[in-house]
């Protein structure tokens, strides 16, 4: 069985609210899970991934889950690794929004922890920008429709051909997640 990489978004961590939730719709069906902290520039991050999925994970194939940055990361990751199938749960895209990546430390969320923003992150970013999606049907998209971080029209239009759950009264966290387990393990087995 494929593992699962989550991919957290800024500022969040790995042993959030919805990685615990799919950890264990994972380890009901035995489908390795693995949940990196991702406290490390875009390029570390796309050499990190790079390793872990053709080194330690023997070449893939895997699936990815990312959230909001970690979106991001998926991605590209989807784009340029052996990666079978990505969700992407309110994905910064390009469209950063209200993101702070100010050079600097900053605290992380729900951690006595912080990470450094050096200041070539957004010129990293910009770099790793997936700019279209080779096989949008390999990706599923859950997209909060009141998200206040993330502009969620230019999220829907970009993602358009992927397969979309439009969440009406989500925010960006997705806050009520544990409804879409289920859909997103359903897509992940197919």
């Amino acid at each position: 069985m494929r593992p699962t990489l989550y991919l957290h978004g800024f500022l969040s961590h790995s042993n959030s609210a919805k990685p615990k939730l799919l950890r264990e719709a994972h380890e009901k069906i035995g489908k390795p899970f693995i949940a990196p902290e991702l406290y490390m520039s875009p390029e570390e991050v796309a050499a990190f991934l790079s390793k872990l999925i053709k080194e330690d994970l023997e070449g893939g194939p895997v699936d990815v889950i990312g959230s909001s940055l970690g979106g991001f990361y998926a991605a590209w990751a989807k784009e340029h690794l052996p990666v079978v199938k990505a969700v992407l749960l309110n994905p910064a895209l390009g469209n950063w929004g209200k993101v702070d990546f100010q050079p600097g430390w900053h605290k992380v969320s729900g951690l006595d922890r912080e990470m450094y923003v050096c200041s070539e992150f957004m010129i990293q970013l910009e770099k790793m920008l997936v700019k279209d999606l080779k096989k949008p049907q390999d990706y599923l998209s859950l997209i909060s429709l009141k998200d206040k971080v993330l502009d969620p029209t230019q999220t829907l239009d970009f993602l358009k051909d992927t397969k979309i759950v439009k969440i009406p009264d989500g925010d960006h966290r997705i806050t009520d997640f544990a409804p879409h387990v289920e859909e997103i393990m359903s897509f992940l087995a197919e």
